[in-house]
């Protein structure tokens, strides 16, 4: 990995104020999309009005800044310290839509808050689950992190999903790639704060080149508030078995991806893989549950750890948990000011497209630094391969869980959840047949 890429234990433990602002609003601007994405889906495919799609989403990035303290802060059992930016989690986009049909917002909220515990109840389970997760697994469950990204990046980098006949147009690829390249430069300059703010940078200049070709729609951006207040609890509150399975699966689906999310950011602030406490895996799983339970309290979806954001961290080289405080403040001030939030929204989607595919190539390559941490041997190599195949299998063809039974299907369709099943146990019985 180029040594631009990989940060020193000096800028990650001591970076001046100028520094942490802009790394903070880089996180910011790296995940804001996605957040907000989530519960606009949801809505839509609910049928709900634009006026509660608005708080729907006002309420989204409320919950996502109060969560990301919780996580960076390290509140009593609460929090895993490290720099994890949260935001609401598209795992649960499906079974939402489906509650929200049956019962309403009132019954997404239900559900989402009454299930939390389910991944509360795994948080003290996260020292079992380290023992049986060395490098090689925790290897795996990063690399089907940054995969998971890949489809969405790819659609978003040739056009987004409303592209129309545009759709990977030498306009739209231009403009990706330009995002790329120049990402890549900045985070080359020999300035450190360039370094820092490469994602900016990228983010920044191929803005301004899908404005010369044309793109981006400003419209939305004037119709916009400039001062909204959010309205905890304006769902209510619902509750229906139907949907508790597919609800609770989906949280141990989710505590995967925060356990995996630790490490990787451990790995990145430059600590080894032992030397991740459980006090930081445990509290870092509840302050997830946590997050998605005041989601559903609050009025809006679950949440969950921002995998792409490691990825953000490791180019810029800053991963102090103050940052996390920063982005935590920017979030709730937002969630105040919908004209903000909009305008943060608007880039095009090449634009947003290349800078993913940056996030998929970093965190990539922190998943394979960790796999080979552990130097594996031929026998662990041949696991992590099979690990990978079946995982990303799934991702390619969630058609695997079509005759599976109701509780079943979401594990199935799940490309993290079968990789990590498939890397501890074949690992266990590798480590059992040498005994």
């Amino acid at each position: 990995m180029p040594t631009s890429l990989r940060p020193t234990i000096s800028r990650v433990l001591s970076p001046s104020s100028l520094t942490l602002g802009v790394a903070a609003l880089q996180q910011t601007m790296a995940m804001f999309a996605g957040l907000v994405m989530v519960p606009l889906i949801i809505a839509r495919g609910i049928g709900v009005s634009a006026e509660d799609s608005t708080q729907l989403v006002g309420i989204a990035i409320l919950v996502s800044g109060l969560t990301t303290f919780l996580q960076v802060s390290r509140w009593g059992v609460l929090g895993s310290g490290y720099l994890l930016v949260m935001g609401s989690s598209s795992l649960f986009i499906a079974p939402s839509i489906m509650a929200g049909k049956a019962g309403g917002l009132a019954l997404v909220c239900g559900m989402t808050l009454a299930m939390a515990p389910v991944e509360a109840l795994l948080s003290p389970a996260a020292r079992v689950l380290k023992r049986l997760a060395p490098p090689l697994v925790i290897g795996v469950i990063v690399i089907l992190l940054a995969c998971s990204i890949v489809p969405v990046s790819i659609q978003q980098f040739m056009g987004g999903f409303n592209a129309g006949d545009d759709l990977a147009s030498w306009r739209m690829l231009a403009v990706g790639s330009f995002t790329v390249v120049c990402t890549f430069l900045a985070n080359a300059c020999p300035w450190g704060i360039v370094r820092v703010g490469s994602v900016i940078v990228g983010l920044l200049a191929g803005s301004a080149l899908a404005a010369l070709f044309g793109m981006g729609d400003i419209s939305h951006l004037s119709e916009a508030a400039w001062l909204a207040l959010p309205q905890p609890g304006w769902t209510g509150l619902a509750f229906s078995l139907d949907f508790a399975l597919p609800f609770a699966m989906l949280y141990v689906i989710s505590a995967i991806e925060t356990f995996g999310d630790i490490h990787a950011i451990a790995v990145v602030s430059g600590e080894k893989m032992s030397a991740v406490e459980n006090r930081r895996l445990s509290g870092g799983l509840m302050a997830d549950a946590v997050g998605s339970a005041l989601a559903g309290l609050f009025g809006t979806v679950a949440n969950t750890s921002f995998s792409g954001n490691i990825a953000i961290a490791e180019l810029s080289g800053v991963t102090s948990r103050k940052v996390g405080v920063i982005v935590a403040a920017l979030l709730i001030v937002l969630s105040f000011f919908p004209k903000l939030a909009a305008a943060l929204t608007i880039m095009p989607a090449p634009v947003l497209g290349g800078s993913m595919l940056v996030a998929v190539a970093i965190l990539l390559s922190v998943g394979l630094r960790i796999l080979f941490s552990g130097q594996p041997s031929h026998g662990e190599l041949m696991v992590a391969g099979m690990a990978l195949a079946i995982g990303l299998g799934v991702q390619s063809s969630p058609a695997i869980a079509t005759h599976a039974p109701a509780w079943l299907a979401p594990l199935l369709r799940s490309s993290i959840c079968m990789g990590t099943l498939v890397a501890i146990v074949g690992n266990t019985c590798r480590r059992w047949s040498k005994a």
